[in-house]
């Protein structure tokens, strides 16, 4: 018997299709894998207290009905997991759990997988190695944020503190009352770029200003002139603490598929996560300037230091180092499209 908790993304939204998709067959898999005793499905997007929907009451409803379970899955497909591990021990006692599984891209274990991987792969325009390259170095870095999270508002705020915003490309959305991502770390930095919000820059989904006042861009690598000219991608992921499970999403993928050298504003452990999905880092290049055995609050100055790096180099140097890295740039974009189906696949068979 299975019981389901869970609200997905609109079958019809970025995210949706692939959300739907990989739940259905994840249910299929249990459903075949285990035939006997009472399962659990939670289904985490937007699974918390904090969210106005159904999931939480209905889990409660439960623990009040006295129910219990002989398995819970844990489904996370899409986003971090909002619940605090003692929160979802707490669950599992009360629900009376036997055995516990934790699957999806925000968990380590047997059963993770990266779901952004098959998100990009299915999504993006088909770019060719000749849209990518870099064509002229009119800008040192990109850096694009959306959501102005605590750790992304310190990366832009450096930026200019330093007087290396001339150098590149930056964009931050604003503060959301209705939607408070950033902690209290308030900013009347609103930066952007004038594109028109509902050009999909060939990805298969218009933008929209929903959060922020940034389009929302998941499924391309945005203005496509922008990118050629831009030589470093300094990434601003979604997570940041070190002690959350490592989560990579379309953020790092981009450069990845756009043949770009990155550093990470977010967890430090997403290069050790690369490397060890076989994709190549790009830190070594950067003068003997530190960016993994870091602490959390040395990240941000860290990456400043690779811009003033950059910034004392000639366009011919630069040049020349994209030229030096061009080998291993186009080692992860052929490896992102394999590493893409090695995840499709491990979902499609992950109970087995």
């Amino acid at each position: 018997m299975i019981t389901e908790i869970g609200v997905k993304f609109l079958i019809n939204e970025q995210f949706g299709r692939q959300e739907h998709q990989i739940y259905n067959s994840l249910r299929q898999q249990i459903e075949k894998k285990f035939p006997l005793g009472n399962n659990l499905l939670v289904n985490m997007t937007w699974f918390g207290p904090q969210f106005n929907n159904p999931t939480w009451p209905s889990i409660n409803q439960l623990i009040n009905q006295n129910k219990s379970f002989d398995r819970i899955f844990w489904i996370d497909i899409i986003d971090p997991v909002t619940l605090l591990p003692d929160q979802i021990s707490d669950l599992e006692n009360k629900l009376q759990v036997k055995e516990k599984y934790y699957v999806g891209t925000a968990f380590a274990g047997k059963y993770s997988f990266n779901t952004a991987s098959i998100v990009c792969y299915e999504d993006f325009p088909a770019y060719s190695e000749s849209d990518l390259s870099l064509t002229n170095v009119e800008f040192l870095y990109l850096n694009y944020n959306r959501k102005p999270k605590p750790h992304r508002i310190r990366m832009v705020e450096l930026l200019h503190e330093h007087n290396l915003e001339k150098h590149g490309i930056i964009t931050l959305g604003k503060n959301d009352a209705a939607y408070d991502v950033s902690q209290g770390k308030n900013t009347t930095l609103y930066l952007t770029v004038d594109d028109a919000i509902d050009d999909t820059h060939g990805g298969k989904f218009p933008r929209n200003t929903t959060f922020g006042g940034i389009p929302y861009d998941l499924c391309s690598l945005g203005n496509i002139n922008i990118w050629q000219n831009h030589f470093l991608n300094i990434v601003s992921e979604t997570e940041f603490l070190p002690w959350d499970t490592v989560f990579v999403t379309e953020k790092t993928l981009k450069p990845i598929i756009g043949l770009r050298p990155f550093v990470i504003n977010g967890q430090t452990t997403v290069y050790q996560w690369l490397r060890d999905c076989g994709f190549k880092t790009f830190n070594h290049y950067f003068n003997g300037i530190e960016l993994e055995n870091i602490k959390e609050f040395e990240v941000h100055d860290a990456i400043i230091n690779v811009v003033k790096y950059l910034v004392s180099l000639d366009q011919t140097e630069i040049t020349a180092m994209y030229n030096d890295m061009l080998p291993d740039l186009k080692h992860n974009r052929n490896r992102f499209f394999e590493f893409a189906r090695e995840q499709k696949y491990k979902i499609e068979h992950l109970f087995e």
